[in-house]
């Protein structure tokens, strides 16, 4: 984190903005959407004009998060004052936003907790070491004494909760006291959020993680794991792409697997990739590898190709960054 920068220079540059929009990253997950919905709640707590918007499509669960309609609309007359990215490490990863974001906005904000792989893209910005950004903007409203509703507490455990493969990873005391403080301030019951989230699974859901099941690959003394679905396979189960994102932790119920592979092929030619990772094995470091990016434990990237050419290149570079034989 720049040593210049402040929680309190973030708040300042807030409270000096009327109209702010709110970008986060592509194929959103709980940690981007929850704390974007959280900050657009708290703006408009302090009488701020404030939009989201996300390049990505909403998988069923969501639905956790209310009426989303709003989102990617524009309601601020005018333009905007200040531009937040959340949860993003590169600019890139704004996907179709990353063109627009900085067109007529005075300042652009960063706020992330991708510390080794962000890139500070924005004028200003305030990346720290935390389990989830959702973290970080525990503290910035605490600090700017925003009222924590029971909406922005929701937003944020969920954030937490998934970006911490529910408290598997990337976790620290503090980031236990913080939902502990979460749940308090939204008078809260964890199964309010937990069930939603992971225990809404819809039939057609369900048909689709049985064949992830019976899709499961072993290779390096059953070390890794390789789980690859095709277009077809969303068609034939009535899913999409976006049903997918506990998959990736299947294998790693298996006490042999450490380094788990979920390779995803949408209808637009190519695959959404996601990796995970046990102990100190880094995922991180095979998403570089092709141009992605994340957590130590929890990773992804995407990969254009055949499906046989994106297997043998998941395969090969994997094993080469693992040290591992085939």
């Amino acid at each position: 984190m720049d040593k210049m920068i402040m929680l309190s220079d973030v708040a300042k540059i807030i409270r000096e903005s009327n109209n702010i929009s709110i970008y986060t990253h592509i194929n959103t997950d709980c940690d981007a959407l929850g704390s974007s919905l959280a900050l657009r709640e708290a703006l408009k707590q302090m009488g701020k004009n404030a939009d989201v918007y996300v390049n990505s499509n909403f998988p069923n669960n969501f639905k956790f998060y209310g009426d989303l309609s709003f989102v990617n609309h524009k309601t601020v007359e005018g333009k905007y004052d200040l531009a937040i990215c959340l949860d993003s490490a590169t600019e890139g990863r704004l996907g179709k936003y990353k063109f627009t974001y900085r067109k007529g906005v005075k300042n652009t904000l960063a706020i992330d907790h991708h510390q080794l792989s962000n890139e500070n893209f924005c004028k200003v910005n305030f990346v720290k070491e935390a389990s989830s950004t959702s973290e970080i903007l525990f503290e910035l409203l605490i600090s700017m004494k925003v009222k924590l509703t029971k909406y922005i507490c929701k937003c944020l455990i969920s954030g937490i909760l998934t970006d911490t493969g529910r408290f598997t990873h990337s976790i620290k005391p503090k980031t236990l006291f913080v939902v502990s403080k979460l749940l308090k301030y939204g008078e809260l019951k964890m199964e309010e959020i937990t069930t939603p989230l992971f225990n809404s699974m819809t039939f057609e859901v369900f048909n689709l993680m049985q064949l992830a099941y019976d899709k499961i690959e072993f290779y390096s003394d059953k070390r890794l794991a390789m789980i690859m679905f095709s277009n077809e396979d969303f068609k034939k189960t009535s899913t999409t792409i976006n049903d997918v994102d506990a998959f990736p932790d299947i294998p790693l119920q298996l006490e042999c697997v450490k380094f788990a592979i979920l390779a995803s092929e949408d209808d637009k030619g190519y695959f959404r990739v996601s990796f995970r990772s046990k102990g100190e094995i880094s995922a991180k470091d095979v998403a570089e590898s092709f141009g992605g990016g994340g957590h130590l434990n929890a990773s992804g990237c995407k990969i254009f190709g055949t499906f046989e050419e994106v297997k043998e290149k998941l395969l090969s570079n994997s094993l080469e960054i693992l040290g591992w034989k085939k």
